[in-house]
């Protein structure tokens, strides 16, 4: 369920790395490591919005393709934990710093986005999520707080853990598709560092997702999650100028941005005091219907879902024949 692009494990095991020889160095024992894996989801059945919550049995497959690594000086990391530490002020400038260099790695991949957590536990039988890592990764408030920002019901947590107790390395970490090959301790032979994962279902269990595989660049889902959303392109663009200002022509309130994930949002209404839908695009329109969600009550993040008109549920065709007008008379009416 758990794929992993080749750049991506590079940087992914690269930084796990670095702190397993940073700990055997100065103190013998490797230290954990934390990092936040960028991400594509590839939808099972129903695709949603990342206005709605996407629980876990509707991914099919979660495509890891780049990694955001906090800077050093927020990290304080040891042989069986890792956590951020710095004075508050100093904190909230290196988080700032951070966050900037995410949106721009998200600017260039639309598609993608951090949807989950990883760190490392450095030694043998390390494949597990430790009390820790379920209270503060799935059950604190925080955590709940910070998936449902990102569009999901799920929690998604991976874990780096080796097959043996590591050694320090002198060369790089051969990369296959289980995993890194690195050194044991003591001139044992080579030992493989996997990544786990782990995801919320539905009865709030954490299920096994088994290990991550990792693939080619060229791998034709690595290749989905890179490609340009519909309103990057240049038709795209001028398609979206040309609705948005269609709309405002045929009288009603509109306004739009982007969502995560590579989505578009057109939040339309008829008038003050009236209906207001929200037309959530996908990044592969026309392939792909829209989803459209009437607001119920914003401050809750409260949206109902509506039934597609019969021309707009088929996919396929081209954005030419597409007319958000003629939608939003159907599901809306007209401006009031």
């Amino acid at each position: 369920m758990i794929l992993i692009s080749r750049t991506a494990a590079r940087s992914i095991f690269e930084e796990v790395r670095r702190w397993v020889d940073h700990g055997l160095s100065a103190g013998g024992e490797p230290l954990e490591s934390l990092l936040y894996p960028l991400s594509a989801l590839v939808p099972a059945s129903r695709l949603f919005s990342p206005l709605e919550l996407v629980p876990l049995e509707v991914i099919r497959q979660v495509v890891i393709d780049g990694a955001a690594v906090p800077p050093d000086a927020l990290k304080a990391f040891s042989s069986h934990n890792c956590h951020f530490e710095l004075p508050a002020g100093e904190r909230e400038a290196a988080n700032y710093a951070f966050n900037a260099e995410i949106d721009e790695q998200l600017r260039l991949h639309p598609r993608l986005g951090v949807l989950s957590k990883l760190h490392a536990h450095p030694f043998a039988g390390g494949a597990f999520l430790s009390s820790g890592d379920l209270y503060h990764g799935v059950a604190a408030p925080a955590a709940r707080a910070w998936r449902e920002r990102r569009g999901l019901a799920t929690a998604l947590l991976h874990v780096v853990a080796p097959d043996g107790d590591p050694g320090l390395s002198t060369r790089p970490w051969r990369i296959d598709a289980g995993g890194a090959r690195g050194p044991a301790r003591a001139g044992r032979g080579p030992i493989t560092w996997r990544v786990h994962s782990w995801g919320l279902d539905r009865t709030g269990a954490m299920a096994d997702l088994g290990p991550a595989t990792i693939v080619s660049d060229r791998h034709p889902t690595v290749q989905a999650a890179r490609r340009r959303p519909y309103w990057s392109t240049r038709a795209g663009a001028r398609w979206c100028d040309a609705q948005k200002a269609a709309l405002r022509e045929a009288g009603y309130t509109v306004s739009r941005n982007l969502l995560g994930r590579g989505w578009r949002r057109y939040l339309v209404g008829q008038g003050h005091g009236t209906r207001t839908i929200v037309i959530a695009l996908p990044p592969d329109l026309p392939a792909l219907p829209p989803r459209v969600l009437e607001v119920i009550d914003a401050s809750r993040d409260a949206f109902e879902e509506l039934a597609l008109p019969a021309a707009w549920a088929r996919a396929g065709g081209s954005l030419s024949t597409r007319s958000l007008v003629e939608l939003c008379r159907q599901l809306l009416g007209a401006p009031r």
